[in-house]
């Protein structure tokens, strides 16, 4: 399932949370989650709600995670219970 992961835009999302420390702090959090070999669906829906949360993160993390392709991801994190 690796090689179906889409890559998070780090740099991206790095650059939108600037000095802000807290949405710093989400984005790696999100991708400690996502990158692990077992992320949980469930978390991962809380931290993106949580990263859309910060105004500057929302616009760049929402495109990239409506992406037809993390949402087929996800839905096969969900359908296979990983």
């Amino acid at each position: 399932m690796e090689n179906d992961r889409p890559e998070v835009p780090l740099d991206d999302l790095h650059a939108a949370a600037g000095g802000h420390a807290e949405a710093a702090a989400a984005v790696s959090a999100f991708h400690a989650e996502y990158a692990s070999d077992d992320p949980d669906p469930k978390r991962l829906q809380a931290q993106a709600k949580q990263l859309s949360g910060f105004a500057s993160l929302a616009g760049p993390f929402e495109r990239w995670w409506l992406d037809p392709r993390v949402q087929a991801f996800i839905a096969e994190l969900n359908a296979t219970g990983l």
